[in-house]
């Protein structure tokens, strides 16, 4: 489950029980990594933030400025070779093919790109994700971009299964090799790579959580969202 952040007000400090009031912030929340949990919330709910237990520095430098660059490079050339691949002249059950796999390898790329880019590459990583984000980040930077990988893995195949229909049962291969079987073949790869990951997109939940930003404690936004959600009762960090 996931839960997420838009901002941040710090009130109430009671002593005796050591504990704060946060108001304001709405955080993203996920029940993974092993953090410590909030209280008061569903099973396991922990803050999403993007410096889990995998950070390294070349986070940054990876995700923000030298992934968007791999990313348009790949997205143009892909985009050269679809062109010319779908030229009547070079319109085969390999062309086609091809161009599905180049149309995948795209989309893995390319659909994380404007996270990661406002994310890694404004230095917003450093706070808790906000909640408007939640699912927008899980599913353009997590689930989107694996079906699409899987996708890509299974044409890849298909089309080595195709070569080899092709050469080594070359009447067969001139039957079953056409343009309009590989489209339904495609068609079908698409299909099962969705359904083989539509748990994971169904599974995902977000719910609110205010908890104290990491980048400015005790601060408030201009923008944040109005929120029906009570407050929750932090442990403060002792001094």
């Amino acid at each position: 489950m996931a839960v997420s952040v838009d901002m941040v007000t710090s009130e109430g400090v009671d002593e005796e029980r050591d504990e704060v009031q946060v108001e304001g912030l709405r955080a993203c929340n996920q029940s993974v990594y092993g953090h410590e949990e909030f209280p008061h919330t569903h099973n396991c709910v922990i803050p999403y933030t993007l410096l889990d237990h995998s950070w390294t520095p070349y986070h940054q430098t990876v995700y923000g400025y030298i992934h968007p660059v791999v990313v348009t490079a790949t997205l143009m050339t892909n985009c050269l070779v679809c062109a010319v691949l779908v030229r009547p002249s070079m319109r085969s059950a390999t062309s086609t093919l091809l161009v599905a796999m180049a149309v995948s390898d795209t989309l893995t790329g390319l659909l994380p790109t404007p996270c990661f880019l406002i994310f890694y590459g404004l230095g917003l990583y450093e706070d808790w994700l906000p909640f408007a984000w939640c699912l927008p980040y899980l599913y353009t930077t997590e689930h989107l971009p694996t079906v699409f990988h899987t996708a890509s893995v299974w044409l890849t195949v298909a089309l080595a299964g195709q070569r080899y229909v092709h050469v080594c049962h070359a009447g067969l291969g001139k039957r079953v090799c056409t343009v309009a079987n590989m489209l339904r073949l495609i068609a079908l790869v698409y299909l099962a790579a969705f359904t083989l990951h539509l748990p994971r997109l169904l599974e995902t939940r977000v719910d609110h959580v205010h908890v104290a930003s990491l980048v400015q404690p005790g601060t408030s936004s201009t923008h944040v969202a109005n929120s029906a959600s009570q407050p929750l009762r932090v442990p403060a960090k002792r001094q």
